[in-house]
C-alpha cells in the first residue's frame, strides 16, 4: 500500500535500475573488444597475451622493442574496465613518466579515438572508471602504494618488469593470496628476479610468452602493414650497428635473455640503467660540461664529439663527422662548445670547458690548432691531448686506453646517464678484456673490436676520454706539437 499525503495516495519510488552495461558481451573476448570496440587491427602476438591473461591468473611476456606492448597493455585495461563489472586493474612500470607518458598516454588515446564512455583523467592516479569498475597506475617505486591495492577481481600490469624491484612483487604477491592476477611484460634484460626467474626456475608457475620483433607482420612482409611495429629496415640496421650475437639485439629484438661473456668489460644492465636514468631525469640542464673528441681517419671511421654534464653524470648526444681534416675537426669542436655554452647556460665567466682529445695519429693535428686558436682561447677551451695508447696512470692496466674504458664502467655504477645511441651502445657492451702475464686488465684492439662489429669504437672511445675526468691530473710527459700527454693521475 502507497503512502498518502492528505487524501492522495503516494506510490512508492520504483526500485533503482541497475545501469545496462553496453559491452558486457566482450566479458570473456578481449580481441574482439579491440577489432570491433577500439577498431585495432590485432595481430599473433596482441592475440596471445589478450588470451593469455584471459585464462591464466600468472603471465609473462619477454619480448623485443616495436611489438605493441604498450597498446597490447593499455587495450587490456580499457577491457577489463569496461567489460569485466567490478574489477580493477593496476597499470605500473618503474617509473612514473613511463606509466604516464607510454601507457597512460596509449590508454588515453585509444579511449579518446574509440568514442568511449566516461573519462580519462590526466594523472594516472586518479585514473578512469566505468559503472563500478576501475583502472589507475602509478609508478612500482611505491611499493606502499601496491601493497593498498585489493579487490575480488584485481589485475597488476607491470611494464618493464624486468627492471623492477624486488620489494614490488613482494608488495603484491600478498594480493595474489585474494585471487589476484598480474601480467608482467619486458624486454628481457636482467638475468636475476622475478621476471627472469618467470622463465627459469618458476616457469611452471608462469604462462609464458616469447614475442621476437622479427615476427611482426611489417618483418614478414617486407612492408608496412601496421604502423608503429618493427620493420624489415629496422631489424636489419640494428643487426648491422650492434651484430646479430650482440647482446642487445638479442635482448632489444629477439627478446632473448642476455648471454654475455664474463670477460666484457660493460654489462648490457648496466646500459639500460643508465638508459633508463637518461629518461627519468628532470632536472634543468645547465652547468659545466666535459668534451671527449675521438679522432677519424679519412676512412670509414667517423670523428665524434662526446659532450657529458659533469654534475647530472649526463652524457648529451654525440656529434658525428665523416672525412674531416683537422682544421675542421676544430672547427667543430668550437662551434659545439660555443652552443653547449648557450644553451646550458654555462658562460665563460663560469669556468672553462675541458676538452681530451685523443693524441694518436691525426689528433694531435686538432690539439694543436685548438691551443692555437684565439677563439678557442676566447671560449675557454681547455685542451689536453691524450695518448691513449700511452703507459695507464693507475695500476692494475695495461695502458691508458684500458684504464679510460673501465673508467667508464665506474661511471655508469656511479650513476652515469646515457641518450639513445645503438652505436654507443653496441660497441660499450661488445667490448672485451684479457689479462696479462702480471696480471693486469688488458682492453681489447680496436682492430680487433672492428673485425668483429665492422667498424670501430669511436662512440664508445669518445666516452671514455669525456668521462676521464683531468681536474687533478699531473703532466707525465709532453711533447708539444708530437705526443702530447700520454697520460694523467687522479
Amino acid at each position: 500500500m502507497g503512502l498518502r499525503r492528505g487524501a492522495q495516495q503516494i506510490a512508492p519510488p520504483p526500485p533503482a535500475r541497475k545501469a545496462v552495461n553496453a559491452f558486457a558481451k566482450y566479458r570473456d573476448d578481449p580481441v574482439g573488444f579491440a577489432r570491433d570496440v577500439l577498431g585495432i587491427a590485432v595481430w599473433d602476438a596482441m592475440e596471445r597475451i589478450m588470451v593469455g591473461i584471459r585464462d591464466h591468473r600468472k603471465v609473462a611476456v619477454r619480448s623485443g622493442h616495436k611489438i605493441s606492448k604498450s597498446t597490447t597493455a593499455a587495450i587490456i585495461a580499457l577491457w577489463r574496465c569496461l567489460c569485466r563489472e567490478g574489477s580493477r586493474t593496476v597499470v605500473s612500470a618503474p617509473t612514473a613518466r613511463q606509466v604516464k607518458i607510454i601507457i597512460w598516454k596509449e590508454l588515453t588515446k585509444r579511449h579518446r579515438e574509440a568514442g568511449l564512455p566516461g573519462k580519462v583523467f590526466v594523472d594516472p592516479g586518479t585514473g578512469f572508471r566505468y559503472i563500478d569498475s576501475e583502472v589507475f597506475g602509478f609508478s612500482t617505486d611505491e611499493p606502499e602504494q601496491m601493497a593498498g591495492v585489493s579487490g575480488a577481481d584485481l589485475l597488476f600490469i607491470i611494464d618493464e618488469a624486468s627492471g623492477v624491484e624486488e620489494s614490488i612483487f613482494e608488495a603484491i604477491e600478498g594480493n595474489m593470496a585474494g585471487g589476484a592476477s598480474i601480467l608482467l611484460i619486458s624486454n628481457p634484460t636482467q638475468l636475476v628476479g622475478t621476471f627472469y626467474d618467470a622463465f627459469t626456475t618458476k616457469r611452471h608457475l608462469w604462462h609464458t610468452i616469447h614475442i621476437s620483433s622479427e615476427t611482426t607482420p611489417n618483418v614478414l612482409a617486407g612492408h608496412v602493414v601496421i604502423p608503429g611495429l618493427a620493420t624489415r629496415q629496422w631489424v636489419e640496421e640494428k643487426r648491422l650497428e650492434w651484430g646479430e650475437d650482440s647482446p642487445l639485439f638479442q635482448v632489444r629484438v629477439r627478446g632473448n635473455f642476455p648471454t654475455q661473456a664474463q670477460n666484457t668489460v660493460i654489462g648490457l644492465g648496466l646500459i639500460e640503467a643508465a638508459r633508463a636514468r637518461y629518461d627519468a631525469e628532470g632536472s634543468p640542464l645547465r652547468g659545466a660540461f666535459r668534451l671527449g673528441v675521438d679522432v677519424g681517419h679519412f676512412g670509414d671511421d667517423p670523428t665524434v664529439l662526446q659532450p657529458i654534464l659533469l654534475e647530472l653524470k649526463r652524457a648529451l648526444p654525440p656529434v658525428e663527422y665523416l672525412k674531416q681534416d683537422n682544421v675542421e675537426v676544430a672547427g667543430h669542436v668550437m662551434d659545439l662548445v660555443e652552443r653547449l655554452r648557450a644553451e646550458l647556460h654555462y658562460p665563460v665567466s663560469d669556468g672553462p670547458v675541458p676538452v681530451n682529445v685523443d693524441n694518436t695519429g691525426n689528433g694531435t693535428g686538432v690539439t694543436d690548432h685548438l691551443r692555437h686558436s684565439e677563439r678557442a682561447n676566447a671560449l675557454g677551451i681547455e685542451v689536453t691531448g691524450v695518448m691513449v695508447g700511452g703507459g695507464a696512470t693507475a695500476e692494475g692496466y695495461t695502458n691508458l686506453r684500458s684504464q679510460l674504458w673501465f673508467a667508464t664502467r665506474d661511471w655508469l655504477k656511479e650513476g652515469g646517464q646515457l641518450p639513445p645511441n645503438g652505436k654507443q651502445e653496441g660497441e660499450a657492451v661488445a667490448v672485451k678484456y684479457s689479462f696479462d702475464t702480471q696480471g693486469r686488465q688488458k682492453v681489447e684492439k680496436k682492430e680487433e673490436i672492428k673485425k668483429r662489429l665492422g667498424r670501430s669504437s669511436n662512440h664508445w672511445d669518445a666516452m671514455a676520454l669525456a668521462v676521464f675526468a683531468a681536474a687533478k691530473r699531473k703532466r707525465v710527459q709532453e711533447q708539444r706539437g708530437e705526443h702530447g700527454w700520454s697520460g694523467w693521475t687522479g
